[in-house]
C-alpha cells in the first residue's frame, strides 16, 4: 500500500505543476522525473503481485525502468541550475541505454511467448549471457554515476550563486541536494544489496528491494514538494550582458576567463560601482543579483564580477552583504532603534531571512547579532 501511494502521488504532482502559472522547462523536467518514479513504484508493485508473469508487456517495459532514474535526476538538475540555454533534443540520448536494453528484453520474451514466462525473467535476470550482464551490471552502476555528476552540479552551482546573487533563500537548491544523496541512497541500497543478496544470500532480497523503494517513495515526496515551490533562478538573459562596458577600450565578452579587461580599466569600474553602492544604497534590496548592478551600471556583468573578485578578493554575495552588515552595525549602535528586533533591523537592511542574517553577520563580525548587540552595552 505504501508503494501504491506514492505510485498515486507520483502521478498527481505534475498534474499540480501544470496548473503552476510561469512554468519553466525545470517544470516539465520535474513533472516527467516524478512521472517514471510513479512508474518505477507501480513496476515494482506489478512485481510484488506477480502481475508480470500474466502480463509479460509490463516486465518488458518495467525491467530497465531504473535506468531512466538517473538520468532523469541530472537532467533536472541541469535544467534548473544553467542559465545559458534551455535543454534541447540531445537530452534524449541519454535514453539510449534504456532503449537498447529494453529492446533485448522485449527479443528474450518473444522467444517464450506462450510459455513459462519466469524462465524467461531468471535468464535475463541472472544470466551469464553477456548482453544480460550488461544489462544487470548497467542497472546497477549507471544511476550512481548520473547522481555524482548531478552533486558536482549543485556544488557548483552554490559557488555561482554568490558569484550573482546577494540572497540564497529559494535558489541554493539545498532541498535538491538532499533529494541528490537521497538517491544515492537508493543506488548505495542497490549495489549493496545485489552483493549481499545475489552473490551471498546474507540478506533476503525482497527486504533490500523494499528497502530501495521505500527510499525512491520518500523520495518522490520530498522532490515533489519542494519542486512545486522552486522559483526560476535564471531568467531570461540580461540586456546588460549584450551591452558594452561603458568604459574606453573594454570589450564585453561573454567568458570570464578570456575578458579583455585591463587591471586599470578593472579598477575603474570598481570605482564606479563603489560610488552607486554609497550614492543609491541598492543592497536595501533583499534581492538584488549581479545582473541588476549590472544594468544599472550600463557595464557587462562578466566585467563587473571581475572587477569585484580581482580587486577586493569577494564574489559578489560576499560584497553586497558586507554593506549590509555596516548598515546593520550602525542601527544597532543607535540608541533610538532599540526599540526594533534585531531580525527588524536585518530586514530594513537588505537581508532576506533570519538564517542568512546571522549567519552572514557572524561571518563578518565573529559574533551573533544579539552577542554584538550586548557587547555594545555598557
Amino acid at each position: 500500500m505504501i508503494f501504491i501511494i506514492g505510485a498515486a502521488q507520483a502521478f498527481f504532482l505534475p498534474i499540480l505543476i501544470f496548473n503552476k502559472k510561469n512554468r519553466s522547462t525545470a517544470d516539465y523536467v520535474l513533472a516527467f522525473w516524478l512521472a517514471m518514479m510513479g512508474l518505477v513504484l507501480l513496476a515494482y508493485y506489478q512485481e510484488v503481485k506477480g502481475v508480470a508473469a500474466d502480463y509479460p508487456i509490463f516486465l518488458g517495459f518495467n525491467t530497465c525502468l531504473s535506468m531512466l532514474m538517473g538520468p532523469l535526476t541530472y537532467i533536472y538538475v541541469l535544467s534548473i541550475t544553467r542559465k545559458d540555454q534551455p535543454l534541447n533534443a540531445i537530452q534524449l540520448l541519454h535514453a539510449i541505454p534504456y532503449v537498447f536494453f529494453t529492446v533485448v528484453v522485449f527479443a528474450k520474451l518473444n522467444e517464450y511467448q506462450g510459455q513459462s514466462i519466469e524462465e524467461a525473467r531468471l535468464i535475463i535476470e541472472d544470466s551469464k549471457i553477456p548482453v544480460f550482464m550488461a544489462l544487470g551490471l548497467t542497472r546497477i552502476f549507471m544511476g550512481s554515476i548520473y547522481l555524482v555528476i548531478s552533486f558536482m552540479l549543485l556544488k557548483k552551482h552554490r559557488k555561482q550563486i554568490g558569484d550573482e546573487f546577494s540572497y540564497t533563500r529559494n535558489i541554493n537548491l539545498r532541498w535538491l541536494l538532499q533529494v541528490v544523496l537521497a538517491m544515492m541512497v537508493i543506488w548505495i541500497t542497490v549495489i549493496v544489496m545485489n552483493v549481499l543478496g545475489n552473490f551471498n544470500d546474507w540478506i533476503p532480497m525482497r527486504l533490500g528491494d523494499n528497502l530501495i523503494h521505500m527510499v525512491v517513495t520518500l523520495a518522490v515526496f520530498f522532490g515533489g514538494f519542494h519542486g512545486i515551490k522552486q522559483q526560476v533562478i535564471y531568467a531570461a538573459p540580461a540586456v546588460a550582458e549584450k551591452t558594452e562596458a561603458k568604459v574606453e577600450g573594454v570589450e564585453s565578452t561573454s567568458q570570464y576567463a578570456k575578458s579583455s579587461l585591463r587591471k586599470d580599466q578593472s579598477q575603474e569600474l570598481l570605482k564606479k560601482l563603489l560610488n552607486y553602492m554609497e550614492d543609491e544604497k541598492p543592497f536595501l534590496d533583499g534581492k538584488l543579483s549581479l545582473n541588476q548592478v549590472a544594468q544599472n551600471l550600463e557595464i557587462s556583468s562578466n566585467h563587473l564580477s571581475q572587477a569585484i573578485n580581482e580587486n577586493l578578493g569577494k564574489n559578489f554575495y560576499d560584497f553586497v552583504n558586507g554593506y549590509r552588515v555596516e548598515m546593520v552595525k550602525q542601527k544597532i549602535a543607535e540608541p533610538a532603534n532599540e526599540r526594533f528586533t534585531l531580525l527588524a533591523i536585518a530586514y530594513d537592511c537588505g537581508f532576506s531571512s533570519k538564517s542568512s542574517f546571522n549567519e552572514v553577520f557572524k561571518k563578518f563580525t565573529g559574533l551573533t547579532p544579539s552577542q554584538y548587540q550586548k557587547q555594545l552595552k555598557p
